[in-house]
């Protein structure tokens, strides 16, 4: 673990500590002890959350069409869509980019995605090629 990681932790903890911080440590952890049990009692829902949209659909068009169609289709998403979108393609995004990046980096995403298959096959296509 790096030295900011810890900093990132030590914070939350800080957060926790100060909320009991009118406690002793038992108290603070029977406290916490209570409503780690108690949330482990409620039901889990399984409803999705409005953002975790599935964007399986449009990502499966995107791939039939070249760079151009693929951009203007992107462009009628929002940038938070698209975020999202690139979560569920296991692409990671920055917030801070541009909308214009996000759909640069989905279109080059989904080329390569198909280049890496060829590149994976190829050894077995050789083969398949030399049987015949």
């Amino acid at each position: 673990m790096n030295v900011k990681t810890l900093i990132h932790v030590l914070e939350k903890a800080l957060v926790i500590l100060k909320h009991y911080e009118h406690c002793t440590v038992d108290e603070m952890l029977n406290d916490i002890s209570v409503k780690i049990l108690s949330d482990q009692n409620k039901p889990i829902k399984n409803k999705k959350a409005p953002n975790d949209a599935d964007y399986s659909n449009a990502i499966k068009k995107m791939k039939d069409m070249n760079k151009a169609e693929a951009s203007q289709f992107l462009s009628s998403f929002k940038k938070e869509e698209l975020l999202r979108m690139g979560t569920q393609m296991n692409i990671k995004l920055q917030k801070k980019d541009t909308k214009k990046i996000l759909i640069e980096s989905i279109i080059t995403h989904c080329s390569f995605a198909e280049l890496y298959a060829q590149m994976a096959n190829r050894k077995h296509q050789k083969q398949m090629s030399e049987q015949t």
